[in-house]
């Protein structure tokens, strides 16, 4: 499906309809254009990458994690749909295939708290056990939190 409702989302999302409003509100999901301010009786549409992105906050904004920071999250998962290689895994997760690891970081910044999300998939070495490869270098002090893509992008299929 290329456009989902509010409906749909809650349907792939597992999310509350309330909270889906609140984060389109907010701008943690984006609808997309023309359906976003068009009135009454105009549902918003959004599209499959918002609907990703809708699946891999949930489990973050069931932890708490305040709208403010979501939408930090929701912009760095944004920048990396945009990369070919990144968008290769995440329909890898959707199709089921594997076990992919979204890590997000967050760490305090002079004013502010800042995110990095990478993308991280086990291998098996050569002697047959399984690991996880991360792709970047964790700073000192930092909140990680990780989730498993395949078990939230499921629904997507």
């Amino acid at each position: 499906m290329d456009s989902y409702s509010l409906g749909g989302l809650v349907e792939v999302t597992g999310a509350k309809r309330r909270s889906l409003q609140l984060w389109a509100d907010r701008g943690v999901i984006q609808a997309d254009r023309g359906t976003e301010d068009a009135g009454t009786g105009t549902h918003r549409q959004f599209s499959r990458e918002e609907a990703i992105i809708g699946c891999a906050i949930r489990p973050f904004a069931e932890r708490q994690i305040a709208i403010g920071e979501l939408k930090k999250i929701a912009t760095a998962l944004r920048s990396m749909m945009l990369l070919d290689a990144n968008a290769k895994v995440f329909s890898s997760a959707i199709g089921g295939d594997g076990d992919t690891m979204l890590i997000c970081e967050s760490w305090d910044a002079k004013e502010d708290r800042e995110y990095r999300c990478s993308i991280a998939q086990t291998a098996v070495d050569p002697r047959g056990s399984q690991k996880i490869y991360f792709l970047h270098h964790h700073k000192p002090n930092s909140m990680v939190m990780a989730i498993r893509l395949e078990t939230y992008l499921g629904k997507l299929k």
